[in-house]
């Protein structure tokens, strides 16, 4: 007994074609010659380099970037989604830098000269970082799953790779002991500093503002401050004895003339 062939549907020429949701952007639109979700990030950052601050508008990273906005949406789901993938993307550089210098065979005190200058490079080439993890977890942002996902990926991280060069420092005997999250709070804040501050750096000392000149001052003096602060002391016994103060002389003051 032969099988009847299925008939096709036929479509109702009556109904008009369906419509699609405004910001909505087909998956066959979507550019595949370039990663454009890595250039929305690009767009994303360097706007926010060039200004030294984080307010960009969704209509601004399109227009730059030459894409569409929908594809935001997209790739991210919203504006805040961006910035959060843009945080992922520039912490996971940062922090694999770390890891590595960990691994070196140099002292604590040297690894922790590489570490303050890699902040403040890090924060010379994306100004705008710090301020942006701290936007999206201030507040009531803080409870917010973009602020946890921040801090489970980028702060608490960070920590525990500072406390462990706090811990190598300490068994070398070239360290004290100090609160990690105090270090951290301490450190971030002084090596980002000079960012935010760099309107206030041109009108008291003018110049150019932060130059490359500008930029490995600051980072030899937060080194001298934060090495000297976590230098461990030896005891006076220990060490060399202080040299005692001159003695006062005992002769009588010169009576006056009559």
């Amino acid at each position: 007994m032969s099988s009847v062939p299925a008939r096709a549907p036929v479509k109702d020429s009556s109904r008009p074609p369906r419509r699609r949701k405004a910001g909505r952007i087909a998956r066959d639109a979507v550019p595949s010659d370039f990663n454009a979700r890595e250039k929305l990030l690009d767009t994303a950052s360097k706007l926010m380099s060039d200004r030294h601050g984080i307010n960009v508008s969704l209509s601004e990273i399109a227009a730059h970037s030459g894409l569409n906005s929908a594809l935001v949406k997209y790739y991210f789901g919203n504006k805040e989604g961006l910035l959060v993938a843009l945080v992922d993307r520039d912490a996971a550089v940062e922090l694999q830098r770390v890891r590595n210098l960990l691994e070196l065979d140099m002292s604590a005190s040297e690894k922790l000269r590489v570490h303050i200058a890699g902040i403040i490079n890090g924060f010379f080439r994306r100004p705008y970082l710090n301020r942006l993890m701290h936007s999206l977890l201030d507040q009531r942002e803080a409870e917010t799953s973009s602020g946890r996902h921040i801090a489970r990926v980028f702060i608490r991280p960070l920590m525990e790779l500072q406390q462990q060069l706090l811990e190598q420092g300490i068994q070398a005997g070239e360290f004290k002991q100090v609160e990690p999250v105090l270090f951290y709070v301490n450190l971030l804040g002084a090596c980002d500093h000079l960012f935010n501050a760099r309107y206030a750096l041109q009108s008291i000392v003018g110049g150019a503002g932060v130059t490359d000149a500008v930029r490995e001052r600051y980072i030899a003096h937060v080194y001298d401050i934060f090495v000297n602060g976590l230098r461990n002391q030896l005891p006076e016994s220990q060490g060399t004895a202080p040299k005692a103060a001159p003695k006062a002389s005992k002769r009588s003051p010169a009576k006056p003339r009559r």
